[in-house]
């Protein structure tokens, strides 16, 4: 039997997590989440995430579910109900990303927008709006200039979260290296290194460019890349402090 790869692995958990959430009596957030948890496991696949594995990161999970939902298999036009009661948040981050990607207006009328639309903004209501836009491209909805365009007006935005938003560019960055070492466009150490800076100047946030030791271990969670395609294209010569700076929670 042919294993499917990571990518598509968690899409098969997410359409059989939202089967089983339409067919229930008492669909609830509480219910995708757990889910959610128990189709990733079946198939064997890690959530979407970055190095580190947060506790909370079966609820940020919630996002690939929403995208496959609308975007995947369009049941939000005939489950308006069930889309409002278990995707309010998600329902909520698609709008504001909307604005943060159509909007012309002045940084401060946007952020004024958004405002009224959520009310009060937090770090991590920023990291969700950016992860939406990440995970509509891994999952092939969006372009990735439509991540980085969200990345730099949130970075203009909302300037006090500079910091959550670089380190979630690290994130973008290494998960594009990731998707491109699987697809085998890049196969060597100084092709990686050519990728890894123009990517990081594209996005162009100050220190957002990601360790190798960091890419790498989003490599091997995010697309199952193997330790001896690594150990041939990356050096791992990584700091303890700049990993420590990476460990961040996306």
């Amino acid at each position: 039997m042919i294993r499917l790869n990571a990518k598509r692995r968690r899409v098969k958990a997410y359409v059989n997590a939202l089967s089983d959430l339409i067919s229930s009596d008492n669909p609830s957030r509480e219910l995708a989440i757990q889910l959610v948890k128990k189709y990733l496991e079946s198939v064997n696949v890690e959530p979407f995430r970055g190095a580190s594995k947060p506790e909370d990161i079966y609820e940020k999970e919630m996002i690939s579910l929403y995208v496959i939902a609308t975007r995947g298999l369009g049941i939000n036009t005939e489950f308006k109900e069930l889309m409002s009661k278990v995707f309010n948040k998600e329902l909520t981050y698609e709008d504001t990303y909307l604005l943060l990607l159509s909007r012309d207006a002045s940084p401060e009328t946007i952020r004024e927008e958004i405002q009224a639309l959520v009310g009060n903004i937090d770090e991590s209501y920023i990291t969700r709006i950016l992860r939406y836009a990440l995970i509509l491209y891994h999952l092939d909805f969006e372009s990735f200039e439509k991540v980085i365009k969200v990345l730099k007006k949130a970075y203009q935005i909302f300037p006090e979260f500079s910091d959550a938003i670089r380190r979630f560019a690290k994130f973008v960055i290494s998960v594009k290296l990731a998707e491109e070492i699987s697809q085998g466009i890049i196969k060597n150490k100084i092709e990686k290194e050519i990728r890894k800076q123009l990517i990081s100047l594209e996005i162009g946030l100050p220190k957002s460019t990601p360790s190798d030791d960091y890419v790498m271990k989003v490599a091997k969670i995010t697309y199952e890349i193997n330790d001896a395609l690594l150990s041939k294209i990356f050096e791992q010569t990584q700091s303890p402090s700049n990993k420590t700076s990476e460990s961040n929670k996306t």
